[in-house]
């Protein structure tokens, strides 16, 4: 059973206390103790972290393809926000195992007091935590949803921009699709045109034939 002293001991300690005394325990406290950046707009990354975010980055425009500048614009907005979530889980995790390792040292004294005041700050901390996470979520959901509409509306585009250019060609005709108010190059159409035939080919089982 603790004395009186040792009892004294522990809440003091628990009013100044930063966390884990062993190496490994004082590097993630250490990590936690840093500015998270979390409330505002701007993404905060460390040396380390810079390129698995570039590759990130590289992985998810490859996967999602923007169209459009827009489109380019809201996918990176959203790509930042995946990033800053990953960032806010590390340090949740991070946080958990401060915690465990605070109530391991401090439970062995039967003090409860000097315990709930050694992780008050971390608990609050972590609330802290899941609140960005949950906004980040948000407006994740919304920024991929508004990227969607405007990848649909340009594929729409693309596909009417296709027909009018198919029809042009039957009449031996060269046409500007800025001047029918399209937002898509003939080259991005012919390309579109190569993809249709090619998968339409596919599914009827019959040779590609490449237009000249």
């Amino acid at each position: 059973m603790s004395t009186n002293e040792q009892i004294n001991a522990n809440r003091e300690n628990a009013q100044k206390s930063t966390g884990p005394v062993t190496p490994e325990g004082k590097l993630k406290s250490s990590l936690n103790a840093t500015k998270h950046g979390f409330t505002g707009l701007t993404l905060q990354l460390t040396a380390p972290e810079i390129e698995p975010y570039q590759r990130f980055v590289a992985n998810m425009t490859a996967e999602h393809r923007p169209h459009t500048e827009q489109a380019r614009e809201l996918l990176q907005h959203y790509i930042d926000l995946r990033w800053s979530i990953n960032q806010i889980l590390v340090q949740q995790t991070n946080l958990l195992s401060i915690i465990d390792q605070i109530t391991s040292q401090i439970l062995s004294t039967g003090d409860i007091m000097a315990l709930n005041q050694a992780l008050e700050v971390h608990y609050r901390r972590l609330r802290t935590l899941g609140t960005y996470e949950q906004r980040r979520r948000r407006a994740a959901d919304e920024t991929l949803q508004r990227f969607t509409a405007i990848q649909k509306e340009y594929a729409d585009r693309l596909k009417a921009a296709a027909e009018n250019h198919r029809a042009m060609k039957k009449l031996s005709q060269n046409w500007n699709p800025a001047e029918f108010g399209f937002v898509c190059s003939l080259q991005e159409i012919e390309q579109y045109i190569r993809t249709q035939d090619f998968a339409e080919s596919v599914k009827n089982g019959r040779p590609f034939a490449k237009s000249a």
